[in-house]
């Protein structure tokens, strides 16, 4: 019971940093919603275009680079605002040539975004840029907000779990108290009576950290069927991220430290109590 108790504790923090990171990866993905428009001059030369174009593409969080030429612009122009016959009055396009770029709006601070905009801005045969990153801002400081309300109760969670195995611990040596007294009485060091007790609370730590890891996967197993069929609704794929191999060793790791802190912590107490 304690270990599933561990166990079911450990994986609640945990669960919800993987939700976080699903919920990264998903908007991650809205790319049509983070573009940025960059107009050119009528008159930028095709060496400027196509060293904008390189720029473009090498910098840091730019998913697609796209190139609208003035004929392009035109046609789409006429198809969604219906001014064909406005449009022939003029006698020439008046529409300038353009990049559409894609961004992960979670590549770089809205800052930074906002810094590099500019920069593409000032580049030669480049008009102006539009853009707007304030919902880039919000969504940053949501996720944030997420982040730091899971590291709080992730740190609760964590002191309730080593009370609970230093409860559990303090039964034991409650069950072995006369034994105890036996050994001191006969010279056995205080690391000789503890011993036994910090590998129970490490073992049983690293298990429930197994438990825990084996929780989410089957969690995240049972969640990816109704995600699909959401998915699906809107047309696209969605898969949902578990825990790395990585992630899943350093949770047992951490929940073995757990176990043995929280052993160590009711050993040390009844340790100074009988030695004293």
């Amino acid at each position: 019971m304690t270990i599933f108790a561990l166990a079911i504790v450990l994986a609640l923090p945990v669960g919800l940093f993987a939700a976080l990171n699903n919920l990264q990866q998903l908007l991650g993905q809205w790319r049509d919603q983070a573009q940025i428009s960059l107009f050119l001059h009528q008159d930028a030369t095709e060496q400027d275009i196509q060293q904008l174009q390189k720029q473009l593409q090498s910098s840091t969080g730019v998913v697609n680079v796209r190139y609208v030429g003035k004929e392009a612009a035109l046609k789409t122009f006429e198809k969604n605002a219906g001014m064909t016959a406005a449009i022939k009055i003029l006698g020439e396009n008046p529409l300038p040539a353009s990049f559409i770029v894609e961004l992960n709006p979670l590549s770089e601070s809205p800052a930074a975004l906002q810094a590099q905009i500019q920069g593409w801005a000032r580049q030669p045969g480049v008009a102006s840029a539009q853009s707007d990153l304030h919902w880039v801002a919000r969504l940053q400081a949501i996720l944030a907000l997420g982040k730091r309300a899971v590291w709080i109760l992730a740190i609760m969670l964590a002191v309730g779990a080593i009370l609970v195995m230093g409860n559990t611990i303090r039964l034991h040596i409650a069950q072995r108290r006369d034994e105890i007294d036996i050994a001191s009485l006969v010279g056995a060091t205080r690391a000789f009576i503890r011993r036994p007790f910090l590998y129970q609370g490490l073992i049983q730590g690293s298990i429930a950290g197994i438990l825990a890891w084996i929780i989410i996967a089957i969690t995240i197993a049972i969640l990816q069927g109704p995600v699909d069929r959401l998915a699906t609704l809107y047309g696209t794929h969605f898969q949902l991220l578990g825990l790395t191999g990585l992630e899943g060793l350093i949770l047992i790791i951490i929940s073995a430290i757990l176990g043995w802190l929280g052993s160590r912590l009711a050993v040390g107490q009844h340790l100074d109590h009988t030695f004293s």
